[in-house]
């Protein structure tokens, strides 16, 4: 598979890493797609890009054995991990602003505060007149780190901040999504220095993203002007949250968390349907909501976080010692249990969907492992794809909302 299969096969992620590649490669927005897709010359071939770009696939296990195989042990619902906790942020303006426990913008935070990272890359909203649109920047400002927090599910394009990060001489600290993070391992195998560079990488555990259309759905529903939207968050005050959205007119719309995902007819985007990396294989530490009942109903917002590094451990337990966040021990079993809904449909039944989605012509991306070959059930595969397309038609069509409203009334 190439990079022009991925865009026509819609796999593309949308992630820019493609345009580090040296090959004149730039992003634009596509309506057909809902996000930022790489511009290609028809009659022009991007091997680099081609060699570069996650959505292809990667060597999932051997990447992750050559990093962190020989310090920890190796599961294959999460891959390699030496240490594991659930924690939260002791800081009251990080907590405040947070999807859980704030542990992932403290570390931002503390790696800056110690030196260990000049700069670090964390995405935000920013507002255009064609709607919201993320944007990752390099910076050392707390500010711009509060503006960052909470879970951005839509596409993020980091090309412009890949630019950046060339051209900027100090060390950085990544913060991202379990695809990113493994496009930028792929990049630090062709441009070496970037090992030096990137000191640490963090990711999200992830269940997928749905394109803009979504959000410009979403909001239309509700009366909020999209083109005039001046705040979006998906998570935020309080776990799990809500959505918030509102526009320059003073509309506003606010739903709880994860309520409003189904809330439109459209799906996650098809490359996270055909996804194995649950919890950020490739990145030096990993953070994701602690779906445990203990925590869910402490008072306190918790995260899980795990190492996947002695730096990363060492790391997360400096800043447990100076009480920068509170933390203690968490076995890898209470963890799968509670990110299993997505381990199960990623690890366990990603076999059988890879299967029926060949038989549908679909292009597959190749990973060397990371779940499991047992073939579970087709039938119910195929019954979810019927599922997800027969509500991306209606939605297409302008028949999702009353159809769901009907069937809210009869049930």
């Amino acid at each position: 598979m190439d990079l022009h299969q991925v865009v026509k096969s819609k796999l593309c992620l949308g992630c820019g890493i493609c345009t580090a590649s040296g090959e004149g490669i730039e992003m634009g927005f596509s309506k057909k797609h809902g996000m930022n897709i790489p511009q290609l010359d028809s009659h022009k071939t991007y091997p680099l890009g081609d060699n570069l770009c996650p959505a292809i696939g990667y060597d999932i296990v051997h990447e992750g054995i050559e990093l962190y195989g020989s310090e920890g042990s190796y599961s294959m619902e999460l891959g390699n991990i030496l240490s594991s906790y659930a924690a939260y942020a002791i800081n009251s303006d990080v907590i405040k602003g947070a999807s859980s426990g704030g542990v992932m913008s403290q570390l931002l935070l503390f790696v800056l505060e110690k030196g260990i990272a000049d700069k670090v890359a964390c995405t935000k909203f920013i507002y255009t007149e064609n709607g919201p649109r993320t944007n990752t920047i390099l910076t050392s400002k707390l500010s711009d780190i509060l503006d960052c927090q909470g879970s951005k599910y839509c596409p993020v394009d980091i090309s412009s901040f890949l630019v950046d990060l060339r051209e900027f001489n100090g060390k950085v600290a990544f913060i991202g999504t379990p695809c990113q993070v493994a496009g930028l391992r792929k990049l630090q195998k062709v441009v070496p220095e970037l090992k030096e560079k990137v000191v640490l990488t963090i990711a999200n555990f992830c269940g997928g993203f749905k394109s803009y259309k979504s959000i410009q759905k979403l909001s239309k529903r509700h009366g909020v002007r999209f083109d005039q939207i001046e705040y979006l968050r998906f998570r935020g005050g309080g776990q799990p949250g809500s959505l918030l959205v509102y526009d320059s007119f003073g509309k506003r719309y606010e739903a709880p968390y994860p309520n409003y995902t189904g809330y439109t007819g459209y799906s996650k985007i098809l490359r996270c349907h055909l996804c194995v990396d649950a919890t950020g294989e490739l990145a030096d530490i990993a953070c994701g909501d602690a779906w445990i009942d203990r925590y869910i109903e402490h008072k306190k917002q918790w995260s899980i976080v795990v190492g996947r590094s002695k730096f990363a451990r060492e790391v997360i337990e400096q800043m447990c010692k100076e009480r920068v966040i509170y933390c203690e021990a968490l076995d890898q079993s209470e963890i799968i249990k509670s990110q299993w809904t997505n381990i199960k449909s990623k690890k366990i039944r990603q076999a059988a969907r890879f299967a029926l989605y060949e038989k549908l012509g679909y292009e597959i991306p190749k990973f060397d492992g990371g779940y499991s070959k047992y073939v579970t059930s087709m039938l119910f595969e195929l019954r979810v794809f019927c599922s997800h397309k027969f509500k991306e038609l209606l939605e297409e069509l302008g028949l999702y909302k009353t159809l769901r409203i009907i069937l809210k009334k009869r049930y």
